[in-house]
């Protein structure tokens, strides 16, 4: 039969078990560890709307920038497909928006003009 002491007793937790008591490390650590524990639980609770709106932020910044990033690249080709097809003078003819229109197709995937 189990004594009282064997009841009152909270199992330790596997790490613990294994950190502190097989392998013995000093228990100064652990003390520090779950106080650090507890203040970043407190962190958290005072500061949750601070927390959520900063992870929702970040979040849409991480989902714009791939487009942002694209668009520049995009814009980036464009100028430069259109500066090497007035240079060139490849078709005469062709009005601004026409080499405008040119570079475009370029840039996505077509080809220039012989």
């Amino acid at each position: 039969m189990k004594s009282n002491s064997d009841k009152n007793r909270t199992k330790l937790p596997w790490w613990v078990e294994l950190l502190f008591v097989q392998i013995g490390l000093p228990d100064t650590w652990l003390s520090k560890y779950l106080k650090k524990k507890k203040e970043a639980a407190n962190f958290i609770i005072e500061n949750k709307k601070r927390i959520v709106y900063s992870a929702i932020i970040i979040a849409g910044i991480l989902y714009i920038y791939p487009i942002v990033r694209y668009t520049s690249s995009s814009a980036s080709c464009i100028d430069k497909t259109t500066k090497y097809l007035k240079s060139n003078n490849i078709n005469r003819s062709q009005t601004k928006m026409d080499i405008n229109s040119l570079a475009v197709g370029y840039c996505h995937g077509g080809s220039l003009p012989d």
